[in-house]
């Protein structure tokens, strides 16, 4: 059995997805599935990626099939609640300016028991989402891996173009686009097409930085 076979007896247990694996992990995009047909091998590098996100996986059983999968000392609660704050990753709050795994691989883990099923934070910048949130606040992400959009939610929208920005989203004019609405009605709201839309993470959140 291959690395690639038992980590995927891994994903399958845990019920994880490539893109939750890939995007968690900083891993390159496809690198998954190219490591399951052959064409490529995991690699050292996104091994230890992997294990160092997953900290309940066995290095040892992952690597040579020999133990057990799990590590039993491990708190497995506490590798849910490992947040990425991207320290040099700003989302707009105002009109529309990638964060994602390509773009840069500097965040710093932190641990907020109150956000404990969210995956990752950044910096808010602009004031189209005021009172709700301000200017220089750090907002906490889950990343929204379903099919459908929950709409009346406030998410972190990242374009096919590059570009992110933090509205409320909600029904467009018909089935193909989505309305981006803002909290302060200042801005205006517009409509981006639902094809154009990358990644969604849902704003679960924002702290102040003086509280870190």
């Amino acid at each position: 059995m291959r690395i690639i076979d038992r980590f995927d007896k891994y994903m399958n247990a845990k019920d994880l997805n490539d893109n939750q694996v890939t995007v968690s992990c900083g891993l390159s995009v496809g690198l998954l599935g190219k490591a399951r047909r052959g064409d490529s091998d995991l690699g050292k590098k996104a091994i230890d990626k992997i294990l160092s996100f997953y900290q309940d996986l066995n290095r040892v059983w992952l690597l040579t099939g020999e133990g057990d999968m799990l590590n039993e000392s491990t708190d497995v609660a506490a590798t849910h609640n490992r947040i990425r704050y991207w320290v040099d990753v700003d989302a707009t709050a105002g009109g529309v300016t990638l964060f994602d795994d390509q773009v840069t691989t500097k965040y710093i883990d932190i641990d907020i028991p109150e956000f404990r099923d969210c995956t990752d934070a950044v910096n808010l910048y602009g004031d189209s989402m005021l009172p709700l949130y301000k200017s220089g606040q750090i907002i906490i992400l889950k990343e929204w891996m379903e099919s459908f959009i929950d709409y009346g939610n406030v998410y972190l929208v990242i374009t096919k173009k590059g570009n992110r920005m933090v509205k409320y989203l909600r029904k467009g004019s018909d089935a193909q686009h989505v309305l981006c609405v803002s909290e302060n009605k200042e801005f205006d709201p517009f409509e981006i097409e639902k094809d154009d839309i990358l990644r969604l993470y849902l704003v679960k959140g924002g702290i102040s930085k003086n509280t870190l």
